[in-house]
């Protein structure tokens, strides 16, 4: 009896994380991977839940981790492989081929949990759920790594393979420069120069 609860459990859970991934428009290979379920078991989950209007990726999943670097996106994905490390998405010791060990269940719930948490405090994130996976696997592999900003200690996303300056896209700008002064000309002047009509440009008298 007990070891039919324990599985009636586990695929309820696996429906509910298959759901969860739908909404955020993963593709069906991840889905059937983090899940347990085959593809025509998520098609009719598709359509069991109302949800086949929403947008769908096509195509093979994302493999170039080129995005991440990006000036634009850096900071983000360097927040989102922090949140992969403090969700424990990131095992201690690189895999060597992370897209067959990691995907399950519990990872599936953790990832989504952490891509929501992101989501909860960057509304307006633009990388995709299928990037955060490219992103974690890559962690996982050793093929990417975190760092952390040399001046304030924020987390940095880095290729342990090139020699990068560790400094976050904030502390990496330059200081502001201070405004020079300069001697105005008479167009500019809101006041005559000593001596000088500023309508006729006469000479005038000093006393």
């Amino acid at each position: 009896m007990r070891v039919s609860e324990d599985r009636y459990s586990r695929d309820l859970r696996s429906l509910a994380l298959g759901h969860r991934l739908i909404r955020h428009e993963v593709r069906t290979r991840w889905i059937c991977a983090m899940t347990g379920l085959t593809d025509e078991r998520v098609r009719n989950l598709l359509h069991s839940y109302g949800v086949t209007a929403l947008p769908r990726h096509r195509g093979a999943a994302p493999t170039s981790c080129a995005v991440f670097f990006r000036l634009a996106l850096h900071p983000e994905a360097s927040a989102l492989a922090a949140l992969a490390r403090m969700w424990k998405l990131v095992p201690a010791s690189p895999v060597r081929n992370a897209r067959k060990v990691l995907p399950g269940l519990e990872w599936g719930e953790s990832l989504c949990e952490a891509f929501e948490f992101f989501h909860a405090v960057v509304p307006h994130g633009v990388l995709t759920m299928d990037q955060f996976i490219l992103l974690t696997l890559a962690l996982a592999e050793g093929k990417l790594a975190v760092a952390h900003c040399a001046q304030c200690e924020a987390a940095i996303l880095i290729d342990p393979l090139e020699v990068q300056l560790l400094r976050c896209r904030m502390c990496a700008q330059p200081a502001p420069r201070s405004p020079r002064h300069r001697i105005p000309n008479v167009s500019e002047s809101s006041e005559p120069l000593l001596g000088v009509d500023a309508v006729t440009g006469d000479q005038q008298s000093l006393f």
